[in-house]
């Protein structure tokens, strides 16, 4: 069952999702038709999203809705699809995330510890990436 807690989550599962497939905002943004910023302001959950660029973005993104929609299944679907092709990520991949991202007392958003390994050995490709330019 969905809840309207989601919605608020839309944005950082795109840039998770934009990041696992090594596209930087202003490639995405122009793959989808829309302005660096208004993806910026998608990202940081500032708008809301239309269905049709939800479904674009899904398509852009080669993912499904779900992915968009629910924490677990986008840090799922960023594990399956890691480029680096390490065995942390295709554990990711088959193992689902038992956690669903939820929020704590100050509104902070919680991750498992496998969602920040994640981010952070993406974080880690985006900077190898970006100092042999």
């Amino acid at each position: 069952m969905y809840d309207e807690k989601c919605l608020l989550r839309i944005g950082s599962n795109i840039k998770l999702l934009r990041s696992v497939r090594q596209l930087n905002q202003h490639q995405l943004a122009e793959r989808l038709g829309i302005s660096q910023t208004h993806l910026s302001n998608i990202e940081h959950n500032n708008v809301l999203v239309s269905l049709k660029l939800l479904v674009r973005s899904a398509n852009v993104l080669g993912c499904s809705l779900e992915a968009l929609l629910d924490r677990a299944a986008a840090v799922e679907w960023a594990g399956a699809h890691c480029t680096d092709g390490g065995e942390e990520a295709e554990n990711k991949g088959k193992s689902e995330c038992k956690s669903r991202c939820g929020t704590d007392a100050e509104g902070q958003e919680q991750y498992s510890l496998e969602e920040v390994r994640l981010l952070l050995k993406l974080l880690q490709i985006q900077r190898n990436i970006f100092s042999y330019r």
